[in-house]
């Protein structure tokens, strides 16, 4: 299993992050443009369950995906899987702890890269590339909505 990390401290409250992350309108908002992430069949706010259905382009590839909510724990955890999509596996932990003055927001992916001849094409190193990429972007389009005036 490979495993990708990142970290990014926001000022705002562990709350105010928690119930923005819930709301699939707003994780399109933060997502990297170049993904072209569109949700097919979401809530306005996920809870724990629910399952979402999207489309996301990678590697040159639109590709319809279905992940799972299978916990949330407000406001410190959401972990989402992988039920339908390329990957052999795919969980993503979004960790929030209050910290001085706002929130210290971690992520974890865990993931088997797909299998196949797909497999020969997408190797962890280029997901991990993409990860470190789509991570950077997510938390600069975090940081301008907060010095903004907040999550709305």
């Amino acid at each position: 299993m490979a495993v990708f990390e990142d970290e990014v401290w926001l000022p705002c409250s562990p709350d105010q992050l928690f119930e923005f992350l819930l709301k699939p309108a707003n994780v399109a908002r933060i997502s990297d443009p170049r993904l072209g992430l569109a949700f097919v069949n979401a809530p306005d706010v996920v809870g724990e369950g629910d399952v979402i259905v999207f489309k996301v382009q990678g590697f040159g590839v639109v590709q319809t995906i279905e992940h799972r909510i299978e916990r949330l724990d407000r406001p410190a955890l959401i972990v989402e899987t992988q039920v339908k999509g390329p990957m052999k596996s795919w969980r993503h932990e979004h960790m929030l702890e209050s910290s001085k003055d706002g929130t210290r927001m971690m992520d974890r992916v865990t993931f088997q890269p797909p299998g196949g001849v797909l497999g020969f094409l997408v190797r962890e190193s280029t997901i991990l590339e993409s990860l470190e990429d789509g991570f950077q972007h997510r938390s600069d389009e975090l940081k301008r909505l907060v010095s903004a005036g907040g999550l709305a």
